[in-house]
């Protein structure tokens, strides 16, 4: 009895064991059958920290969790797989990442000129507005595009990213032998009109040829039209720009969509200055146009005394002008700068704009042709007008 009782136990031991270790082959075999994902040339987004690792596969730092990169080949080291970061010199060990199909980045900065200085410094955190992005444990000599108070932006991985000043040394360095700008020339349009639309200032109403071959000719002859912003850096010498840059604005806003049309039509940068409380920016979205304010009630003439035509901001009460001011801001969602209506201006206004927050003001031509520099007043910041017999040829004249 005892050795059948054995011989039982040997007989269910040695099913078990059957059963184990063919699960757990039938287990690898399925396993196998699972496809290994293959991220070569694709982008992908980081789910957590990933370290980042040189081309003999040492760690030399981090990259952040949700940032973008494009992967390039694979590489197998050591059983791992390692794939080549597309724009930069480091492999990634890719581990929590999902693919992706979008990438937005801005590389309007590509059109400035770098400065002739590079930081330079080790064990450096490269930020961007949401944050640390790539930590990087070597030492790094790049380029300067944009120096602001406390930082300074440069190019890695083929995006714009900044370190805090106090992180690095500045060194002079032979980036570029560019000319760049110390002036800039700031054109005002008005209305631009269609054929059989009324507009009924002539004067600076502008046919829809005319201004359609206007900013075609930039367009083709690639300048760089500045925002308000890129003005701003540029007067404030934290950018350099290239010889052929200017500045398009248009004031008031009647048949607003014309002008925009174009614009988009070729990508062109441009800035409105809009009467708010005659027409709403918002239904005239557009990727290449920025509102700013022209007054949201104040663009009335001859009810001051002096100026040009005598417009309201001359003397109306503080009180109501800095309630217009901030009427027009808020419609706009904020704004840094303001045309003066029929440039009509003087110092208590001035005064005015600065308490609301304005950072610049634009007058005419104001002896300059148009044409400002780094020691110009902010508030007192030059336009030509264009008006509405200026040819190509008249045009292209004003841009040398």
């Amino acid at each position: 009895m005892k050795k059948i009782i054995i011989s039982i136990f040997i007989i269910v031991i040695c099913i078990i064991t059957v059963y184990f270790v063919y699960f757990k082959n039938n287990n690898k075999k399925e396993e196998k059958k699972v496809p290994e994902i293959n991220y070569s040339n694709s982008l992908i987004v980081t789910k957590n920290e990933q370290s980042i690792y040189d081309s003999n596969y040492k760690k030399i730092g981090k990259v952040n969790k949700n940032v973008t990169l494009q992967l390039e080949e694979k590489k197998k080291y050591d059983n791992k797989i390692y794939y080549k970061v597309k724009d930069s010199d480091f492999y990634l060990l890719v581990d929590k990442v999902e693919k992706t199909d979008v990438f937005n980045t801005n590389d309007r900065y590509k059109r400035y000129v770098k400065f002739n200085q590079n930081i330079l410094g080790t064990n450096l955190v490269l930020y961007d507005e949401n944050g640390y992005v790539f930590e990087v444990n070597k030492e790094l000599s790049l380029p300067i595009i944009i120096k602001d108070k406390d930082k300074l932006y440069v190019e890695y991985n083929n995006r714009l990213l900044y370190v805090n000043k106090s992180d690095v040394k500045v060194i002079d360095h032979s980036n570029t032998n560019e000319k760049i700008r110390n002036n800039i020339r700031t054109f005002t349009y008005h209305a631009i009109y269609k054929d059989g639309e009324d507009c009924s200032n002539k004067v600076i109403c502008h046919p829809y040829k005319q201004f359609d071959s206007h900013m075609g000719y930039l367009a083709k002859n690639n300048y760089l039209t500045l925002t308000m912003n890129e003005l701003e850096m540029f007067l404030d010498k934290k950018i350099n720009i290239p010889m052929k840059s200017v500045v398009i604005t248009l004031d008031d806003g009647n048949l607003a969509q014309n002008a925009i049309e174009i614009l988009d039509k070729y990508k062109l940068p441009a800035t409105y200055f809009i009467i708010t409380g005659k027409y709403d920016s918002y239904k005239l979205k557009s990727e290449y146009v920025d509102f700013e304010s022209h007054t949201d009630n104040l663009h009335t003439n001859w009810k001051c005394p002096g100026g040009n035509q005598g417009g309201l901001l001359l003397c109306e009460d503080e009180d109501v002008i800095i309630k217009d001011l901030k009427t027009s801001q808020k419609k706009l969602g904020g704004s840094i700068a303001l045309s003066y209506p029929f440039f009509d201006f003087n110092q208590r206004a001035i005064n005015i704009l600065k308490k609301t927050g304005f950072h610049m003001a634009f007058v005419g031509q104001y002896d300059s042709e148009g044409y400002s520099t780094f020691s110009t007043d902010r508030f007192i910041l030059r336009r030509k007008t264009i008006f509405n017999d200026d040819s190509l040829d008249t045009f292209i004249s004003y841009l040398k």
